[in-house]
């Protein structure tokens, strides 16, 4: 098991697909990863969330979410190297 303090994030997107792709190529070569979803307009304005004070009116539903997936600083590379393959 890895800690924030001993991984490296790996990549940040926005597509779905590449999400499942990169988690496919990580479990098939068993290198463990951790993976967070952000939702930029569910986040907290003070005011309530920004999709409840300006709405998400011409916002793209795939660009609402934000993928970030972490592995262990140990096989960063070796990780970087089989996503960039593909």
């Amino acid at each position: 098991m890895f800690t924030f303090f001993d991984s490296e994030s790996l990549w940040i997107g926005t597509d779905m697909n590449k999400l499942s792709q990169i988690r496919s190529i990580l479990d098939n070569n068993a290198i463990k990863y951790k993976y967070k979803v952000k939702n930029h307009l569910g986040q907290w304005n003070g005011r309530g969330t920004t999709r409840g004070t300006v709405g998400s009116l011409g916002n793209s539903t795939d660009q609402m979410y934000q993928y970030e997936i972490f592995v262990h600083k140990k096989e960063y590379e070796k990780a970087k190297y089989l996503i960039n393959k593909e």
